[in-house]
C-alpha cells in the first residue's frame, strides 16, 4: 500500500490502487469527508473515478486537487461518483468536473437537486408553527442552501438501483438504501468484501434522518435499508465520514439508538400533552429530547444544528405516526400531535 502519511496528507490506500482522500470541512461537526478515488490504469483504457467531491468551497475543492495530485491524477481522465445529494457529497462537481467527465446520481436524488427542496421543507415547518424569522436564520446558514452545487449544473448522468459501473480496475454495483436521502447509494466493489457505504452506515457518528418531501416515513425507510445490507459479507467498511467498524455491530447499534429516540420522543409527547399551557408542537417536542452539542440549551442552538434537530425530531414523529402512536392534530400553533 502506499503510503502518503510522510507528506502531511493522510491519504490511505483501502485496496491496491482504491484511496481514501481526507477533506476537510472547515466549521463543521463533520470535521472530514473521506472521497474515495479509484485510480484507473492509463495503458489499459482506464479512468479514474471520484467518489464524492465535498462542500462547494475553495478549500475543500483544493483539497481534493491536491490528494489528487499527489496520486499522479488529474480530473481530466476522472469521472465522479455520488453516494447522494447532500452538499457536503456533491457541492463541488460543477468546479471539479472537467470537460467530457461524468457525474453519477442516483435518479431519486436528483429529483430533489432542482431547489425545490428548500421550499418544500420550510413550508412544512410552517406548518408545524415554526417562526418565520427562526426558518430564514436557518436557512442562512444551511449548507444545503449555501454551499450546495449550482442549479445551472446539469451534467448528470442517472443511476438506478443495481447499476454496475466500472471504477478503475474494479467494478462497483448501486444498492439502493433510501432514508438519509431518499436515493441514497451504497456501492459494493464487486469481488472484494469492500462497500462504500456514503452516510449509511458510520461508526463514529450517527446518520442525520429527516423528513422529505413526498416520503411519508423516511426513518422506516433508513431502518429498512439497514436491514437490507445487513446480510452483505462486508469485511471493508468505507464509510463518508470518520473512521470504520464491525459493520454488522454497527447496524444492530443503529436500530437501537433509534428504537430508544423512538421511545423517548412518545414519552415526550405524552408529557407535553398533559403539561398545562404548552402544546405538544415540533419545536418543544424537539427542544426535549437529548441532543450531543455544545449548547447551553434548545434556545441556544447554532441555527444550522437547529434545522437538523427539527427535521430528525419530524422524521421520528412520521415513523411514530406510521406506527399508529401519534397522530397530528391543530391547534392555534400550527400542527401538534397528541400520543
Amino acid at each position: 500500500a502506499e503510503d502518503l502519511d510522510m507528506m502531511g496528507y493522510d491519504i490511505r490506500e483501502v485496496l491496491p490502487e482504491v484511496f481514501r482522500i481526507p477533506v476537510p470541512l472547515a466549521g463543521n461537526p463533520l470535521k472530514e469527508l473521506n472521497c474515495y478515488l479509484f485510480r484507473g490504469r492509463k495503458e489499459a483504457g482506464e479512468r479514474n473515478l471520484l467518489v464524492d467531491t465535498g462542500f462547494r468551497t475553495e478549500g475543500c475543492r483544493l483539497a481534493v486537487l491536491e490528494g489528487l495530485g499527489l496520486l499522479g491524477v488529474s480530473m481530466e481522465d476522472t469521472d465522479i461518483l455520488l453516494t447522494h445529494l447532500h452538499a457536503d457529497h456533491s457541492g463541488n462537481v460543477a468546479d471539479l468536473t472537467a470537460p467530457g467527465g461524468k457525474v453519477f446520481v442516483s435518479r431519486i436524488d436528483h429529483r430533489y437537486m432542482d431547489g425545490s427542496l428548500q421550499g418544500n421543507k420550510t413550508a412544512r415547518f410552517r406548518e408545524h408553527g415554526i417562526s418565520e424569522d427562526m426558518i430564514q436564520a436557518m436557512l442562512a446558514c444551511t449548507p444545503s442552501r449555501t454551499m450546495a452545487a449550482p442549479l445551472s449544473f446539469t451534467g448528470y448522468t442517472l443511476l438506478e438501483d443495481g447499476a454496475v459501473l466500472p471504477a478503475g480496475r474494479y467494478q462497483v454495483r448501486a444498492v439502493w438504501t433510501p432514508g438519509h436521502t431518499p436515493g441514497h447509494l451504497c456501492f459494493e466493489i464487486l469481488n472484494t468484501g469492500a462497500m462504500i457505504l456514503g452516510d449509511h452506515v458510520l461508526f463514529d457518528i450517527t446518520p442525520n434522518i429527516t423528513d422529505w418531501d413526498g416520503v411519508e416515513d423516511s426513518l422506516g425507510d433508513y431502518l429498512k435499508s439497514l436491514d437490507k445490507i445487513y446480510p452483505y459479507e462486508v469485511s471493508i467498511p468505507l464509510p463518508s465520514h470518520r473512521e470504520a467498524g464491525d459493520m454488522k455491530q454497527r447496524i444492530l447499534a443503529l436500530k437501537a439508538h433509534h428504537e430508544r429516540r423512538l421511545a423517548e420522543c412518545l414519552q415526550i409527547v405524552k408529557a407535553l400533552q398533559s403539561e398545562p399551557g404548552v402544546s405538544p408542537c415540533l419545536y418543544e417536542i424537539t427542544g426535549r429530547m437529548h441532543w450531543k452539542i455544545r449548547s447551553k440549551g434548545w434556545d441556544d442552538f447554532p441555527a444550522a444544528q437547529r434545522w437538523f434537530a427539527l427535521g430528525e425530531c419530524l422524521a421520528h414523529l412520521d415513523h411514530l405516526k406510521a406506527e399508529g402512536k401519534v397522530r397530528p392534530v391543530e391547534d392555534e400553533q400550527g400542527i401538534c400531535y397528541r400520543a
